[in-house]
Order: structure tokens, then C-alpha cells, then sequence
């Protein structure tokens, strides 16, 4: 839900705007020296994030109007299959990904996308409980974290 005073992404697009998000996080993360692509990295929102804030500052600048979560690949299921040595939770990245959105997203008439990230539980062959649990543990974060609207992105079927 857009906050008071800002038109949500329905009222945008049925009123003909065009409406432009940020993205490309990993790669801009890598050149300046805070990741390294290849996992992907979403654990950037939690141990660096000014570095993530500052990079969602330049795409509003730039004319963004959609702070999209760096939030891909931020399942425990994923962290723990690409070996996250940091220890961060997907809760914790995904809240500080969330935030970190919010603030920019507030500096301007932008609005928060949720970005929801495929779940290797799925190609696991785990239950279905399993599989809707681990999704279910991001649209928590967004919703408490009260994000505009989500983006499902690369969900293999």
C-alpha cells in the first residue's frame, strides 16, 4: 500500500504513467568492492547497507520510481545452499532490504516493490507445506514491512 499522499502502481499505470524501477544491484555491488557476483548477494542489504541505500539513491535520481527490495535469493534455503558464511537470516535481509527501500523510496515519489526470489525447496523436491512455508516467510516480511506491491521474479514451475 502507497503511503498517504503517494498514488500506488495501479493508479500510476491507469493513468498512463510510465512507471521505471531500480535493478542491476549484484553487478553495480561488485565493481565498487561489496560483493562478488556469481550466488548472488542479497546479504549486501544487511552488511552493507549503505552501500545498497546509496546505490537505491542513484536510481531515483536517475528517474526511478519503484525501489525494488534487493531481497534475490534471500530464502534461508538458498542462503544455506550457496554456503552463507555471514549468518544473516533471510528475515534479517530481507527486513533491511525492505528498509533501506522504504527510506529512499520516501526521499521521493517513489514506491517499494517486494522482491520475491525463487526457492530451491522446489527443485528439492520438497512437500508442498515445505515449499509454500518458505515463500509464505518472505510475504511476511513484506507485509509487515508494509512494501507497495511485489515482483515474482524467475520462479521455475
Amino acid at each position: 500500500m502507497a503511503p498517504a499522499g503517494k498514488k500506488g502502481i495501479l493508479e500510476r499505470l491507469n493513468a498512463g504513467e510510465i512507471v521505471i524501477g531500480d535493478g542491476g544491484f549484484v553487478f553495480a555491488l561488485e565493481k565498487r568492492g561489496y560483493v562478488k557476483a556469481g550466488p548472488w548477494t542479497p546479504e549486501a542489504a544487511a552488511e552493507h547497507p549503505e552501500a545498497v541505500r546509496q546505490l537505491h539513491r542513484e536510481f531515483l535520481r536517475a528517474g526511478a520510481n519503484v525501489m525494488q527490495s534487493f531481497t534475490f535469493y534471500g530464502t534461508d534455503d538458498k542462503l544455506e545452499n550457496r554456503g552463507n558464511k555471514l549468518g544473516f537470516t533471510g528475515n534479517q535481509i530481507n527486513e533491511a532490504a525492505c528498509e533501506l527501500a522504504r527510506q529512499v523510496a520516501n526521499e521521493g515519489d517513489a514506491m517499494v516493490a517486494g522482491g520475491v526470489s525463487q526457492t530451491p525447496s522446489y527443485l528439492s523436491c520438497k512437500s508442498e507445506a515445505e515449499v509454500k512455508a518458505m515463500f509464505k516467510k518472505q510475504m511476511d516480511v513484506f507485509v509487515k514491512k508494509n512494501v507497495d506491491f511485489m515482483i515474482a521474479e524467475v520462479q521455475h514451475l
